[in-house]
């Protein structure tokens, strides 16, 4: 077996020289680049001539000779003097795609200093690291507010400035300033806009605790409505106010017009004597003069409570339950909007439009209904 080694300012190859028989040798090269190994292995079935030679490397070195040469192959060894010249000519070819390769690295990453990353992150505290990618480009802080609900921030370093999001109900201001704002400043007003939600958190905890919640079907931190069951084909939509959780809501009844008529009138006739001391299940248990069904409470009565769209016959399209219901006290069928516009436009004999709200019948009753467009 024979041994070569040599090396360059920023490269150094070994290869040996392994015969097989008296005319097949094999040459394993290793080539070690930048701090990289990268493995050749070349067949020589009739050395010391390169003729009928075959060449094979990793995928990835495969993948750099692809790119780069499309004619760096078994063929260019053939008509190389020695496997020297060969081994010569793949590492130039190996040291420009690296070069090129970090040149686009560095444009990728400049937003990114990892020292100050890691130094604001130890003053900050480890603990309060949630998650990491690979680059540090994306980061998770936690934290826990005083009832131990966790809380995320995501910090994003792809850009010239970093990007930040939360589950809040709404939109966090992080202005940051390149020469004076620093990560453990954002996380400060993170913590701060944590404790200032703890009263909306605790409502919609109580709503989604107290009530047969319809939608969402899985709440997150920044939604600020519930859709909960009333009564069999009646459900309302309450919509928090973030800032006030507990004044009075915005709600919108969902149900046949004789369904909710009952409900809406008490609403009405009550509404001044909303307490907003009180939590806002027992505000609308007092008003409506009903216990709030919760699925829990009503699991042997749970079908009548569940509302099933009379078009596409499921429960829920998207996430949403049915809302349009017909208004024939006889009839009472419920639909998903999508599926009630969508059915609707397609008749085209009986159909007329106001705007973007249509009419037509009652795909079950035939008596007339409307309905505006899905939302987007």
């Amino acid at each position: 077996m024979e041994l070569r080694e040599t090396s360059t300012p920023n490269a150094q190859y070994s290869y040996s020289i392994l015969p097989l028989n008296d005319q097949q040798t094999i040459f394993d090269c290793l080539l070690v680049i930048n701090g990289k190994d990268y493995v050749l292995h070349l067949l020589l079935p009739n050395y010391p001539s390169h003729k009928g030679c075959t060449v094979n490397v990793s995928w990835e070195l495969r993948s750099i000779m692809t790119s780069k040469s499309k004619g760096f192959n078994q063929h260019l060894l053939e008509n190389c003097c020695s496997v020297a010249e060969f081994v010569e000519k793949l590492v130039l070819l190996i040291k420009d795609h690296t070069t090129d390769s970090c040149i686009i690295d560095k444009d990728k990453l400049r937003a990114v200093d990892y020292s100050n990353i890691l130094d604001e992150i130890d003053k900050i505290g480890w603990e309060k690291l949630s998650s990491v990618n690979h680059d540090f480009t994306e980061i998770r802080l936690k934290m826990y507010d005083s009832l131990n609900r966790e809380h995320i921030l995501n910090v994003k370093f792809n850009n010239d400035l970093p990007e930040f999001s939360t589950e809040f109900p709404r939109i966090i201001n992080f202005e940051w300033h390149e020469s004076t704002s620093t990560l453990i400043e954002m996380y400060n007003i993170f913590c701060e806009e944590t404790e200032h939600y703890q009263d909306f958190w605790e409502t919609m905890d109580e709503l989604d605790s107290r009530c047969w919640v319809l939608e969402p079907e899985n709440p997150s931190r920044r939604d600020t409505y519930r859709k909960i069951s009333i009564a069999p084909n009646v459900s309302l939509k309450i919509e928090v106010d973030p800032n006030h959780p507990r004044i009075f809501p915005s709600i919108t009844w969902l149900g046949s017009e004789t369904a909710v008529f009952v409900f809406r009138e008490k609403i009405l006739d009550r509404v001044e004597t909303w307490n907003s001391d009180f939590p806002i299940t027992t505000n609308l248990e007092r008003l409506l003069e009903i216990s709030l069904p919760s699925k829990q409470t009503c699991e042997q009565t749970a079908e009548s409570h569940e509302v099933t769209c009379c078009i596409c016959y499921s429960e829920r399209l998207n996430g949403e339950v049915p809302s349009r219901t017909c208004d024939n006290s006889h009839c009472g069928q419920s639909f998903h909007i999508y599926c009630l516009y969508e059915w609707l436009r397609s008749l085209r004999e009986t159909i007329r439009k106001q705007g973007n709200k249509v009419f037509g019948a009652c795909p079950y009753c035939d008596q007339p209904i409307s309905c505006n467009p899905p939302g987007p």
